[in-house]
């Protein structure tokens, strides 16, 4: 009994999906699937610590210290690993926080999250620059309490830049005034001269025996050690525990989980622009391809993920996402509900494109970041339109997409005519009516009959009437009130 109702579910939801009404149902489905699969990646909360016992209690009071690797580009996507790698250590109630350093820098809003989660720490915290800390590094290296230099390494070069394909170059004043009062608050916080700080990010800053008028501030390991910005210079770890007095403290070392790794990839520039592409392409595509719907199911979760996973990591907040649900919403009523093409669906385009210029924002961006935004938003639509093109052409010449793609056009000179009253009546043609015109009935001209409509006016049966026009399958006709039927 039991197989038997499966079969018949099974059955029954095979020929749902295959009608082409259903491929919206099975579109949000899939898109509602993928937004539940990224938010359940998102950690969740820890366990609360047992009651007495905190790390050092099982080690008999040994120093436990919590290693949280800060390297490669700083991205959104790093800062909450670092936020939950700071809050397990306090709930498990370690002796210190030591991040281990080594970057060239990153995003702005990236790096003032994992700062604010340094200030904001209640265990001492330490980062060990074992490379370079630049640009946002900088900012990150100087909101630890200590901060521990190998030798060799370097900090500084904290001017904000764009960076493009042509390269890179300054951003605006804006965000440049920005970030350098960050830097100085955050110096400031921890004691340390704010001038040199600001002296990172502003080349127009000069620090008489220090930094010249022009040039940005970079330090090396002794430098930063002479201007008190780091407190020790270290040969490696080893050296770094006996400075820090942790000869006998266990070091635990805290690695991204799966669920922080696939948000980290997703959220990478490069996969962030490729997801993109391949959303929009694909739906593309959806218009062209009758049946289920497959590239449609592609697109949404493409475009689910995108959207999913920068709201995770707050690149994208509730006004992009809003405007991303409302503006694809309005697209799909457009397609599927209201007739033609008007206000619904250019709204939604428009919608759809101001979500995504948003996300592509940082939060304290200017006109400068919002236009190269635009370019890099018209440059993707561009591509994906060039590649939508392409595929037409050479798509339906693959063998195994013949199933898929729909090739054959039916030709005029092969018999296909889309009037089928083109031949047989022309407007001047007369004839009397079978039934009243309400305004649409039937006439019947010479043995034939024929479904008309008059411009609006009331013509009984047995009247005589005239085709003024014939549109496609539409003919329109009119009295002729002189003549007896």
């Amino acid at each position: 009994m039991e197989m038997r109702l499966l079969v018949e579910f099974e059955h029954a939801l095979r020929s749902r999906l295959a009608r082409p009404s259903r491929r919206l149902f099975a579109s949000l489905l899939c898109a509602l699937i993928a937004s539940l699969a990224l938010f359940a990646a998102a950690p969740l909360p820890a366990p609360p610590a047992r009651p007495g016992g905190g790390a050092g209690a099982d080690a008999e009071a040994r120093t436990v210290v919590v290693e949280i690797p800060i390297q490669g580009t700083i991205e959104m996507g790093l800062a909450p690993f670092v936020q939950r790698a700071v809050e397990e250590a306090e709930r498990e109630n370690a002796d210190a926080i030591l991040c281990r350093l080594d970057t060239f820098g990153g995003r702005i809003d990236a790096a003032v999250r994992i700062r604010d989660t340094l200030l904001q720490c209640e265990l001492p915290t330490v980062v060990w620059v074992d490379g370079r800390a630049i640009s946002a590094g900088a900012l990150i290296t100087l909101a630890a309490e200590t901060v521990v230099l190998n030798e060799g390494a370097s900090i500084g070069a904290a001017q904000p830049v764009h960076i493009s394909p042509g390269g890179s170059e300054p951003t605006g004043e804006k965000v440049v005034s920005y970030f350098r009062g960050e830097m100085r608050a955050t110096a400031e916080a921890r004691g340390r001269d704010a001038r040199i700080a600001e002296a990172m990010v502003d080349a127009d800053i000069e620090i008489e025996g220090v930094s010249e008028a022009g040039k940005l501030l970079t330090l090396t390991s002794q430098e930063a050690l002479e201007l008190k910005i780091a407190d020790h210079v270290v040969s490696g770890r080893r050296e770094l525990r006996e400075v820090l007095g942790w000869e006998d403290a266990e070091i635990r070392s805290v690695e991204p989980n799966w669920s922080e790794l696939l948000v980290r990839f997703l959220t990478h520039p490069i996969m962030a622009g490729l997801l993109l592409s391949i959303g929009g392409l694909a739906l593309l595509l959806e218009l062209r391809t009758p049946g289920l719907g497959i590239p449609g199911l592609i697109g949404v979760i493409a475009l689910a993920l995108y959207f999913g996973s920068h709201y995770l990591v707050h690149l994208a907040g509730n006004v992009e996402l809003l405007l991303f649900l409302g503006g694809l919403l309005l697209i799909v009523l457009e397609v599927f509900v209201i007739p033609g093409f008007g206000a619904a669906g250019i709204l939604g385009g428009l919608m759809l494109a101001a979500g995504l210029l948003l996300s592509r924002v940082a939060p304290h961006g200017g006109m400068g970041d919002i236009g190269r935004a635009l370019g890099l938003l018209i440059t993707s639509f561009f591509v994906t339109l060039v590649l939508f093109v392409l595929l037409l052409r050479y798509l339906p010449q693959v063998r195994w997409m013949g199933h898929i793609v729909l090739s054959d056009s039916q030709q005029h000179s092969a018999g296909f005519h889309a009037d089928q009253h083109e031949g047989r009546f022309s407007p001047g043609m007369i004839g009397h009516c079978m039934t009243d015109l309400r305004p649409a009935g039937t006439m019947e001209i010479e043995g034939k009959r024929v479904d008309v409509i008059t411009a609006g006016e009331y013509i009984d049966e047995g009247a005589r009437v005239r085709i003024v026009e014939i549109k496609g399958n539409r003919v329109v006709v009119e009295e002729q009130p002189d003549k007896p039927a």
